[in-house]
């Protein structure tokens, strides 16, 4: 009988770890999405900005979501372009990036969960 609740107990406890580690897994694969659609929206917006094309409001569209952005001038030479993805999870995220007309590139970027 001791026996039996021992094995038991052991199986819940292996059945647990598998299922954290699932739990785990899922949420590592979501912030790296998460990571790579901001990743992938701040190259195009930037090259698109360089180029001087970049809409003052969009959406760029991915497999497992979207980023939508909006640009606003801060200066004669900084451009700020807000970001705000939306997983099909349901997972949000926000990102806002600062662009220097005159060097070309993303100068600072700051992330809200």
């Amino acid at each position: 009988m001791i026996f039996l609740l021992l094995i038991s107990f052991y199986l819940l406890i292996l059945t647990e770890n598998y299922l954290a580690g699932k739990r785990f897994a899922n949420e590592t694969e979501t912030i790296r999405l998460q990571e790579y659609y901001m990743m992938c929206s701040v190259k195009q917006a930037a090259t698109m900005l360089k180029e001087g094309n970049l809409p003052a409001s969009g959406i760029l569209t991915y497999e497992l979501g979207n980023v939508a952005y909006q640009r606003q001038p801060l200066s004669v030479s900084l451009d700020e372009v807000t970001f705000n993805l939306n997983l099909d999870s349901g997972e949000k995220a926000l990102g806002i990036g600062q662009y220097d007309k005159v060097t070309g590139a993303m100068v600072r970027w700051r992330e809200k969960n």
